[in-house]
């Protein structure tokens, strides 16, 4: 277990070198996440523990999270920081925030989407009345900074094939009468209920739109293409892609996507909307390829699996507005991410 968080303190440390000024404005803030015990908001506990020691920062951090007690029991030397307090609760039914939170992240949603068909009203609930529940909480600060919303960037609908990126100025077709739609349409409500606070109240709200991720603390049991790819290879193989690996991604590591968080919370100018991810793009084919050369003997790739003419997809971002305000890059290049969440879950596996 040691040797896994010594890599990821490692990636926490590399990705805010040269990089703490742009995220002055948090120093000896108290930092509101919820939806903070999952992916991301591990990756930023990561970041904060090392803007606290290394940098004297003096953030204080509360988590809210349904599972807040299993994760500080899961990952202790999170769960045990001085500065950090964990708060056990639903989002749909908060009612208020610690009285000297300056800063919010509101990251809580359901994103597994095995639950869209299978429990779709909890998903639309969670994403859209958290979400108003933490904005009327957050209108009863007295100073309220900066409140960082998670979006999706599947609100965009589908992004035209020979479309190569999307800006945050496209909006494509959704289907409201599909009940597969409801994750990105939940996310827009969410949008547009953050614009009415806006409007209504003037907080300081910066949207955030993440598109695909990747690293250590991701859970392999989610059903989206790079987990599978990675779970899959770790028991052997074969590696199942849908259609003919055409379709097309971009996946950004988790110490990137926790340091545009931050920057978005210091930097990010209220009212404006980001897309957060790598603009590195790449096809499945080819990520299943990256995945296996780790592996020997390199497990089989099969292609055509499921249903039958699985059309092709392409869901890319452009980052251009994210690097100008925020000082967004990629500091980890997709191949050494991969590298890198293998060689934690292995080390994982063995500890």
């Amino acid at each position: 277990m040691k040797a896994a968080l010594d890599l990821v303190r490692a990636d926490a440390e590399a990705v805010l070198q040269g990089r703490t000024n742009r995220l002055e404005p948090l120093r000896g803030q108290h930092l509101f996440i919820s939806g903070g015990t999952g992916f991301l908001g591990a990756w930023l506990l990561e970041l904060a523990a090392v803007l606290n020691q290394r940098h004297g920062f003096g953030l204080k951090v509360t988590v809210f999270s349904r599972n807040a007690r299993e994760f500080a029991r899961r990952w202790p030397h999170l769960g045990s920081l001085d500065w950090a307090h964990f708060q056990e609760g639903d989002i749909r039914y908060l009612a208020e925030l610690p009285r000297d939170t300056r800063y919010i992240i509101h990251a809580a949603a359901l994103t597994d989407r095995r639950l869209f068909a299978s429990q779709p009203g909890a998903v639309a609930e969670t994403n859209g009345l958290g979400t108003l529940r933490i904005l009327r909480a957050a209108n009863l600060l007295e100073d309220l900074q900066k409140f960082v919303l998670l979006s999706s960037g599947l609100v965009y609908g589908r992004q035209p094939w020979e479309m190569s990126a999307i800006a945050e100025d496209f909006s494509g077709p959704l289907r409201c009468d599909e009940v597969t739609s409801v994750y990105a349409e939940s996310k827009r409500y969410a949008e547009t209920v953050a614009q009415c606070a806006i409007s209504e109240s003037k907080l300081p709200v910066v949207t955030l739109r993440p598109f695909a991720f990747v690293g250590p603390y991701q859970s392999l049991q989610l059903p989206w293409a790079v987990t599978d790819f990675i779970r899959d290879s770790l028991n052997g193989g074969p590696i199942r892609i849908m259609g003919d690996g055409a379709t097309v991604r971009s996946i950004m590591y988790g110490s990137d996507f926790a340091y545009g968080v931050l920057a978005a919370l210091a930097a990010g100018r209220p009212r404006e909307t980001y897309n957060l991810g790598s603009a590195e793009a790449i096809d499945l084919i080819s990520l299943a390829r990256l995945i296996t050369r780790h592996f020997t003997p390199a497990p089989e790739i099969r292609t055509g699996v499921g249903q039958a003419g699985h059309d092709r997809n392409r869901l890319v971002p452009v980052i251009d507005k994210a690097a100008r305000d925020l000082g967004l890059s990629v500091s980890v290049p997709l191949a050494t991410a991969i590298e890198r969440t293998i060689a934690w879950n292995r080390l994982l596996q063995s500890s």
